[in-house]
């Protein structure tokens, strides 16, 4: 679901109360992700919403510009004729919603981080057996302690960091035991065919519920692994 309809900011009409009710509706839907753990999914959402309205704020001849009305043709230049909201204070109310919108939605930015670090806290990324920082591809195993197996995920590194780290994917390519064993004889069996490859372990320790693996365990590990060969620590 999405919070916020597109340009619901600027499209009439131009009511307070009306603005405002469809920010505090955006908000519910996030806090709702919140609590479900959908961290990822409330981190774009957060994160989109904002890029809009900072666009609204710090431009405002391009945002009114949007918000012009065509009223008619002008024949003798052979151009079109606009108008802009009739009042002053029409455009004051949208700007003022806007400032209160980025103030709420930088708070709900803030408690998503601080989970998300909380959650990375909890879990660690290791490289085995030994450091391959010249190779270009690898593997990761996402390991629950306890479970029954473990699953392996296949990466290829981005030919630039200057990418968002969500834009680095993960391919899962199998299951294997959650065991010592399994573990060694899949990195031996790879390293026999071609020595191209890092191998990482992610184990997560959260000790309260696991979140939901999409949308928030997935995504937490791509971060921690596209930091972790970004940095090369």
């Amino acid at each position: 679901m999405t919070p916020f309809d597109k340009n619901w900011l600027i499209n009439q009409p131009y009511d307070y109360e009306l603005k405002y009710y469809k920010l505090l509706a955006g908000i519910s839907i996030i806090k709702s992700m919140i609590l479900s753990n959908e961290l990822h999914t409330a981190i774009l959402a957060v994160e989109g919403e904002l890029g809009i309205l900072y666009n609204i704020k710090y431009n405002q001849a391009a945002t009114e510009d949007k918000m012009k009305v065509i009223t008619g043709i002008d024949i003798d230049n052979m151009s079109l004729s606009y108008e802009y909201p009739d009042t002053d204070n029409k455009m004051s109310m949208m700007y003022g919603v806007c400032e209160i919108a980025i103030t709420k939605l930088e708070n709900l930015y803030r408690i998503i981080r601080d989970i998300w670090r909380d959650l990375e806290s909890e879990c660690n990324i290791t490289e085995i057996p030994d450091r391959q920082p010249i190779n270009t591809m690898g593997y990761i195993m996402y390991i629950i302690p306890g479970a029954a197996n473990i699953s392996v995920y296949q990466y290829n590194e981005p030919n630039s960091f200057k990418i968002d780290w969500s834009s680095f994917k993960l391919r899962k390519v199998k299951d294997i035991k959650n065991d010592v064993s399994s573990i060694t004889s899949f990195v031996s069996d790879v390293e026999s065919r071609s020595d191209l490859y890092r191998f990482f372990r992610f184990d997560v320790n959260i000790k309260k519920d696991i979140p939901p693996f999409t949308e928030c365990m997935l995504p937490l590990m791509q971060y921690s692994l596209f930091n972790k060969i970004k940095h090369g620590f």
